[in-house]
């Protein structure tokens, strides 16, 4: 009698990220510390530099801040534990990370509501070094960033004592600081500071249902009068429960998102400013999928005015536990006047495996690449950390807009493995690869590679295949395609 090992499939779905994005590479690792839920990522470039930072699920109950590093531009990255035991606290929120103009790397970790702590790193993270406290009364959440050359400013919500938003400056790479109450309202703020070192900041105040936006053209000494943007609504469900913003700039023209349920479901709304925040355009929803719920979106402008725009996305809502998520990437060429239709950026369509998938899930560029990362849970144990790049050539370029039909490829690949297979592979249009891989997204096999003019039939040897869900792909540059299969033994 043979026994049939089939894995449940409601976890995971693989479907290959679109191209021209890289296979996804895992930041997180399984290291014994690292069986957590990870979630509220932040993520810098500099160079072939990439540092990550994220806190857990789990934060009430374990002292560890997720910090990782790559230094070869994201092929893989070294993920080690980050621990301050001098505080006496150990839940930590909302990380943030940044390069400053020596490439040094800048983190700010809250700690509880309690106080916000400023590290320094010379060594891409693999050393920590001139601690400072930016700021030490309870009521701290939701910081958020920019640095400057040798300055850092820091905006959050104070929800005690004199309530409002904060600002924090430091113009000594982060050893001293100073802090004021710039705001009377609350809420969830996103920062930039353009060419001419103009601070911008939006504001979703929560309580009240509007955005708002104020500029500073002093470096944060005084403000312009608020400008009203727009009202929201949102409902917190499974996934998500944030209308998290964003803001970027580039030369005179500022582009800002919010989640909002005002049609009925999520929608990542988008709305920009040609005259460097003087007046602002009507806003709209940016998502190309209107059904389901789509979250946690993401602006940001690369260093030729090319404008991205990153979100998850559920053909759910209201979402629940088995909903499955992926996450998905719209370009706009001209500034966030129009945008291209949207393409998938992660591997697979998974399960989130906590309630909370965690917020500021980010994108940033170089002169070459857009990097990105986010967290699913596509390993069926905790959500982990993800991330993929992708070229701004390729981005911008008109064959990657629309996925065109594409003829089968894969013909007679068994449904079920036992004994031997025999697997018929129809001509491509340029070389191919056809890999196996397993449920987690590993690869297991590489079964052929070049230039298919012909037919071909390649027999399927089993005997170091491991048992359960498998996957055979063929990939080019105009073909894409997966098959589900089952090992049995």
């Amino acid at each position: 009698m043979k026994n049939i090992f089939i894995t449940l499939f409601a976890v995971v779905i693989f479907v290959y990220a679109d191209a021209p994005w890289i296979p996804n590479v895992r930041v997180s690792t399984d290291q014994p510390w690292d069986t957590l839920d990870q979630g509220e990522s932040w993520m810098a470039v500099y160079g072939d530099t990439i540092v990550a930072i994220c806190n857990t699920a789990q934060r009430g109950s374990v002292p560890i801040a997720p910090y990782a590093y790559s230094f070869n531009s994201g092929t893989s990255f070294a993920s080690v534990p980050f621990t301050d035991n001098t505080t006496g606290i150990i839940w930590h929120t909302d990380p943030l990370i940044g390069f400053d103009d020596s490439g040094h790397v800048h983190m700010i970790i809250q700690f509880s509501s309690n106080r916000l702590k400023h590290y320094l790193s010379r060594d891409g993270g693999q050393t920590w070094l001139d601690t400072s406290t930016v700021w030490s009364t309870y009521g701290v959440d939701k910081p958020v960033m920019a640095i400057n050359n040798n300055e850092i400013y820091i905006t959050w919500q104070q929800m005690s004592g004199s309530v409002g938003i904060y600002l924090a400056k430091s113009t000594d790479y982060g050893q001293t600081w100073s802090a004021s109450n710039i705001w009377s309202r609350t809420g969830i703020t996103a920062l930039a500071m353009d060419e001419n070192e103009v601070l911008h900041l939006h504001l979703v105040h929560w309580g009240a249902g509007s955005i708002y936006y104020r500029r500073s053209t002093d470096k944060g000494v005084s403000w312009s009068a608020e400008t009203f943007l727009s009202t929201f609504t949102y409902d917190p469900q499974y996934g998500d429960r944030a209308p998290i913003n964003s803001l970027t700039v580039h030369g005179d023209i500022l582009f800002s998102t919010w989640v909002s349920g005002t049609n009925g479901t999520w929608d990542v709304f988008g709305m920009r400013s040609t005259d460097g925040g003087g007046t602002w355009l009507s806003r709209f929803v940016i998502n190309d999928i209107t059904t389901g719920g789509q979250c946690k979106g993401y602006a940001h402008f690369d260093q030729y005015g090319g404008l991205h725009v990153m979100y998850y996305h559920t053909p759910d809502y209201p979402p629940y536990a088995n909903s499955l998520y992926e996450v998905r990437y719209q370009f706009s060429p001209d500034s966030g006047a129009t945008f291209n239709p949207s393409i998938r950026m992660c591997d697979t369509t998974c399960r989130s495996l906590n309630d909370f998938l965690g917020e500021y899930h980010v994108c940033d560029s170089d002169d070459e690449y857009l990097y990105a990362i986010w967290t699913d849970g596509r390993n069926g144990d905790d959500n982990d950390l993800y991330f993929s790049k992708a070229l701004l050539s390729e981005l911008t370029c008109n064959e990657y807009v629309t996925a065109q039909p594409r003829q089968k490829r894969l013909l007679n690949a068994p449904s079920f493995l036992f004994g031997g297979a025999c697997i018929d592979i129809m001509p491509c249009d340029g070389p191919v690869r056809v890999r196996i891989f397993d449920v987690n997204g590993r690869m297991i096999r590489v079964l052929h590679e070049g230039v298919l003019t012909n037919k071909i039939s390649l027999s399927l040897s089993l005997s170091d295949l491991p048992h359960g869900v498998l996957f055979i792909n063929l990939s080019g540059e105009y073909d894409n395609e997966t098959v589900k299969t089952i090992h049995v033994k």
